[in-house]
Parts: structure tokens; sequence; C-alpha cells
């Protein structure tokens, strides 16, 4: 009987290290895991920074190019005030040879 005993013994070790043996490998699979979400964390979070980055700089760059848009409207009006008011006999006549309106000539300096 204690033959029997000790293979039930031996078969129970052997059982209990193959299971200890499994939970080692379990748990190194599962730090490996949380190492690569981990990872992975951080680049998300790296790249949220970014994205906002890029939204500020989109936000800057419409508000940069709605300024630079107003300007060239103001400057295009400016200049069809001068057209507008420029003589008809200067329009008419040879420019080489013409003297330039003094309206013009305030918008030419004015630049």
């Amino acid at each position: 009987m204690t033959a029997f005993f000790n293979k039930i013994y031996l078969a129970i070790a052997l059982l209990i290290l193959g299971l200890c043996g499994w939970i080692w490998v379990q748990s190194q699979k599962i730090d490996s895991l949380n190492a690569k979400n981990q990872a992975q964390a951080q680049l998300i979070a790296m790249q949220s920074k970014t994205i906002s980055q890029l939204k500020d700089e989109v936000e800057q760059n419409r508000q940069l190019t709605l300024e630079v848009t107003k300007q060239e409207s103001e400057l295009r009006e400016k200049a069809d005030e001068v057209i507008k008011y420029i003589p008809a006999k200067a329009k008419s006549s040879d420019a080489y040879n013409a003297v330039a309106p003094d309206n013009v000539i305030e918008f030419l300096q004015q630049q």
C-alpha cells in the first residue's frame, strides 16, 4: 500500500509542479501584455497631444487666413476707389505722356 500512496503523492506533486509552471508562464504572458498595454497607452497619449496641437495650429491658420483676406479686401477696395476717381481724360490719354492723378500718386506712396 505504501507504494500505491507513494505513486499518488508523486502524481500529486507532479501535478502541483505542473500547475505552478503553468501559472508562472501565464504570469509572464500577463506581464508582457501589461507592458504592451502601457506602451500603447503612452503612444495614444502622445498622439492625442499631437492632434490637439495640430487642431490649435489649424485654428491659428484659419484666423490668419481671415485676417489676410480682410486686409486684401480692404486694399482692393482702396485701389478700386482710386481707380473709380481717375478722370475720364486720364483714362483715355496715352499713359506714357500723361501725368498721374494726385489720388493715384497718394495711393502709391502709401504702399
